[in-house]
């Protein structure tokens, strides 16, 4: 007999199939147990015992093998897993879109996914005032690498995200830059640098610095700020995007730092940190990335519309 083809696969799938299946494939995955997975979504344990096989049966072979502590994932069971947990991220999200509108919400939530700098460089500032301007918005606003980001909202996870303009721009997508940015030289606002109207290379370089994140943006900015000063520093050797963990780590010692003044701006105006009288390096600008179907006539009604406006408003 010859394996069935992906599309009658499929549609068995959709005929036999559950979503308490798939909540129970992940309990288990999570448990290691069926008695603890039934349990704890619940099912007794001979349910659970028939809808596990009714689901092998569906996909034609064993998702868990079971050893002395347990249950663990058969190969199978690790390739269909991950996809089994993505798809009831849409149906979270169903049920809370309908949660939202029985509550009283004027419209579906705006879905906003955006790289640490965006939400420090641009959303702090703009959501706020797009509140005032309408306060029943509903807006989801998810932190995300650009990645992440990326996958996303091509996935339609997301109505618009916010980020540096990608390589390769993603087909079906536009993106509108809506605020320049720089890389800085940053610190606590008590270091003996912060104060200084003019630096020499020699006292940036007699500083410790704070490692750069490990990928994007950050590793060549700052081997192009170390070539200019003609040296390397002494390095704190923790890398991350988090401003909060660059924050921490500044306000407790004499560290320096080169990163996105977006990244920052939120600290240095609570004058929580400073930037030092030194060379700025322009980056790409941030901006907003979204489906260019919903700039057009055909998407003029989608909630996210009049957001995008705002922030557009902002780059004039």
């Amino acid at each position: 007999m010859s394996e069935p083809s992906p599309s009658v696969l499929f549609n068995r799938i959709l005929g036999r199939v559950r979503l308490k299946h798939l909540q129970l494939v992940i309990a288990i995955a999570d448990l290691q147990s069926l008695h603890r997975a039934a349990a704890s979504i619940g099912l007794s344990q001979p349910a659970a015992t028939h809808a596990l096989a009714e689901l092998e049966n569906t996909l034609g072979g064993a998702i868990f093998e079971r050893h002395a502590k347990g249950m663990r994932l058969t190969s199978l069971g690790r390739a269909v897993l991950p996809l089994l947990r993505a798809a009831l991220v849409p149906i979270e999200a169903v049920a809370g879109n309908a949660a939202l509108m029985q509550q009283g919400a004027a419209s579906a939530p705006i879905r906003i996914g955006s790289i640490a700098a965006g939400i420090n460089g641009l959303l702090t500032t703009a959501i706020h005032a797009y509140c005032a301007l309408q306060p029943d918005a509903v807006i989801d606003v998810q932190e995300i690498t650009i990645d992440n980001l990326l996958a996303s909202i091509q996935e339609g996870k997301l109505d618009l995200a916010i980020c540096r303009q990608p390589e390769p721009m993603p087909q079906g997508f536009e993106f509108h830059a809506v605020r320049q940015d720089e890389f800085v030289v940053a610190c606590r606002t008590g270091h003996p640098l912060a104060q200084q109207a003019t630096l020499q290379a020699a006292d940036l370089l007699a500083h410790r610095w704070l490692a750069p994140p490990l990928t994007g943006l950050g590793p060549l900015q700052v081997e192009h700020l170390f070539d200019d000063l003609g040296g390397v520093p002494d390095l704190c050797r923790v890398s991350s995007r988090s401003a909060e963990i660059a924050y921490a780590l500044l306000s407790a010692s004499d560290l320096l730092v080169c990163l996105p003044m977006s990244l920052v701006r939120p600290f240095v105006q609570r004058q929580d940190l400073a930037v030092l009288a030194w060379q700025t390096r322009p980056v790409p600008p941030l901006g907003v990335l979204v489906r260019a179907d919903l700039m057009t006539d055909h998407g003029a009604a989608h909630p996210c519309r009049p957001f995008i406006h705002h922030l557009l408003a902002q780059a004039q």
